[in-house]
Order: C-alpha cells, then structure tokens, then sequence
C-alpha cells in the first residue's frame, strides 16, 4: 500500500504533467482566442479551441506512456519482457505521432 507521502507526491506529479501538457498545447491561446468560437477542430493555424487543447494533451500522454515502456524495457532483466516493452514502447509513440500529423493534417485544410 502506498504511504500518504507517496500518494501526494504521486498526486502533485500528475498535476504538475497535467499542467504542462496542457500548456505545451496551446491552452493560452484556446482561453484567449478560441472560447467564442463554435466547433472542436478548426481549420485554421492561429486559432485553437478548448476541445483542440485537450485532444494534443491526451496525444502527449500516449506519448510519454510509450516513452515510459522504453525506459522500463531498459530496467527490465527478462529478455522476452525487454522486447515486448521495446516493441510496444515505440508502437505507443507510433501511434502518439500518427494522431498529432492527423491533428495536423485537419487543422491544414
């Protein structure tokens, strides 16, 4: 069982990733410039809705998940486990990278 101190620690990290996702993917520009505005995906480079923001923060979490399988691949000491972590880890970060240029690919047009 987690002790109190590791639970707030664990609390206060995701919090802390949370936020910086969130701002890495434009929730300033969503707030100020994207909240009157009516649809969820715009397709336009300078204007960035709520819905937008919360889409590329959910593509940075699956990316640092796959991340988190690599650097767990290398911690491992079972070979099969190290492969199956390595493959997944990349497969994660495949697909993180595939919805950020689908993301992209919409927001061109």
């Amino acid at each position: 069982m987690l002790s109190t101190t590791s639970k707030v620690t664990w609390i206060v990290a995701a919090a802390y990733l949370t936020l910086f996702f969130a701002l890495a993917s434009g929730m300033i520009n969503a707030i100020v410039e994207g909240r009157s505005i009516q649809g969820f995906i715009l397709p336009t480079r300078s204007v960035q809705t709520i819905g937008e923001t919360v889409v590329v923060t959910l593509i940075l979490f699956i990316g640092m998940a796959g991340a988190f399988m690599l650097y767990q691949a290398g911690r491992s000491a079972n070979p099969k486990v190290q492969q199956a972590l390595v493959i997944s880890g990349f497969g994660v970060i495949g697909i993180a990278l595939l919805l950020g240029f689908i993301l992209v690919n919409v927001k061109l047009r």
